[in-house]
């Protein structure tokens, strides 16, 4: 579903990450980790496409992204979905058509299928009633569920999420991680995931990459893993 091959990004400069090598399995979830800085969010964007690599190849679906087209680049896409860290709704959209937003920007569909798929995603969400509420009124927590409910909206069969439990209570951090644990079962998703809350990453990863220093390590099966502060990103570098 995902490969990565000697990837590396440069921002104004200074070297983000260099020489990662990934490669995800259909229908398996992992999860990246690593300190705060270390270019995890990044990682994700560059791998899907969001920002341009530096060096190395990235392959979706086994295609390699830099061979193809335009149009081959827009089909790849309708196949991906991805939920930001801070949610980035738009702010002068409603819940119903922020999450239908994907549908009627890139897939050739009537009014009245984006209005069914998207009332039946808010009732899988939780969010039945909300469609007309504005982002401004929504809780840190339904605003997660609203980011997600566009990420998979147009049922993509890979899932990019970027911390989608950051900033949240125990509860909502909980309910959030079931939900895409039922997302990701219900749809069959492959999911890449960004956490560093052990709670979530054994939830619903399979394995565990950590991402230190520029370089990417697995670090072995996701309910395994065990880390009580950021101090602790040495030692497991160096195991």
């Amino acid at each position: 579903m995902l490969k990565l091959e000697s990837l590396g990004l440069e921002l104004g400069g200074k070297q983000i990450f260099s020489g990662i090598n990934l490669a995800v399995r259909e229908k398996e979830s992992i999860a990246l980790i690593g300190p705060s800085g270390a270019g995890k969010t990044l990682l994700l964007k560059t791998a899907c496409g969001l920002i341009p690599a530096r060096t190395g190849r990235i392959f979706l679906f086994g295609q390699d992204l830099a061979k193809a087209g335009f149009l081959e680049k827009q089909e790849l896409r309708e196949k991906i979905g991805f939920s930001f860290q801070q949610a980035a709704l738009f702010d002068f959209l409603d819940v119903s058509d922020n999450i239908g937003f994907p549908l009627k920007e890139a897939f050739d569909l009537g009014r009245a299928e984006i209005r069914a798929r998207v009332d039946s995603l808010l009732k899988q969400l939780g969010l039945e009633g909300a469609g007309k509420k504005m982002p401004s009124q929504l809780s840190g927590g339904m605003k997660k569920r609203v980011s997600l409910g566009r990420a998979i909206v147009h049922r993509p069969k890979l899932l990019f999420c970027d911390d989608p439990t950051a900033g949240l209570d125990p509860i909502t951090s909980a309910a959030i991680s079931d939900l895409i644990l039922k997302l990701r079962e219900e749809f069959q998703l492959t999911l890449v995931l960004v956490s560093n809350q052990l709670s979530v990453i054994k939830k619903l990863a399979d394995r565990a990459f950590l991402l230190y220093q520029g370089a990417l390590r697995e670090i072995g099966p996701a309910k395994d893993i065990e880390f009580q502060s950021d101090k602790e990103w040495d030692k497991m570098a160096r195991q």
